[in-house]
């Protein structure tokens, strides 16, 4: 694990930005699944150049808001980018995480993790390279921090790479269909983008080890392969 810090969040975002552009273009004519985080962590995207956007690059969420509401939904965010838009014109390919009208949470988390399980199957020697955030209470992606540790097992460290699942009063999207533990452990390349004071406990937590993964659920980025963390709260 690498931590690179900035003054800024928009120094951060520009480093962490120029860094997946770089690993894009690295490793282009090699099939790469990318995965997204959403928020703040899609201006990465403002950074990647047309260049290096070809057919061997499929993208998809980390972690979707089960929801119509393209205000709210992960992949709707995602498709108002200018990103979006060159990459369809370079024939990348999606798997859209956007709900079908006759979709339930275990329908649209079936046929994402399908379409994962999938992509690794045609492509062995294919890539993942995942952004990740970092929630003030711990979680990343949609895995949040669950008391019960066997049910938080059962959710995240399980076979599925894929889970659906209501997080109640955590937060205010509570319907999250999300990557799992599972599946974070087969990211080869992780850019975590941690930005804001009020997230540096929780932060210098997971760079030190500290704690039990179902209490701080972003402790499951050191297991990824290669992980950096660009940030501004190392002050």
């Amino acid at each position: 694990m690498q931590i690179l810090t900035q003054p800024d969040k928009e120094s951060v975002s520009a480093e962490a930005g120029e860094y997946l552009n770089s690993l894009l273009t690295e490793h282009k004519t090699k099939p790469v699944l990318l995965m997204l985080s959403s928020g703040s962590a899609l201006s990465l995207l403002d950074y990647v150049g047309q260049t290096t956007l070809g057919e061997n690059l499929t993208v998809s969420m980390l972690d979707e808001r089960f929801s119509v509401d393209e205000s709210v939904n992960n992949f709707s965010q995602l498709q108002k980018t200018e990103f979006y838009t060159q990459a369809l014109e370079a024939d990348v390919s999606f798997f859209g995480t956007l709900p079908r009208h006759d979709d339930t949470m275990e329908s649209l988390k079936t046929r994402w993790e399908t379409d994962l399980k999938t992509w690794t199957e045609e492509n062995p020697k294919g890539l993942i390279i995942a952004t990740l955030g970092l929630g003030k209470d711990g979680h990343t992606a949609g895995i949040f921090p669950e008391a019960d540790e066997k049910k938080f097992k059962a959710m995240f460290e399980s076979e599925n790479w894929v889970a659906a699942h209501d997080v109640g009063e955590k937060n205010q999207y509570p319907k999250r269909i999300t990557a799992t533990l599972t599946f974070l452990k087969k990211i080869d390349f992780a850019l975590a983008y941690v930005v804001g004071q009020e997230k540096k406990e929780k932060l210098d937590a997971v760079i030190l080890k500290q704690g039990k993964i179902n209490e701080l659920p972003a402790l499951g980025c050191q297991e990824i392969k290669d992980v950096k963390i660009f940030t501004d709260t190392l002050k």
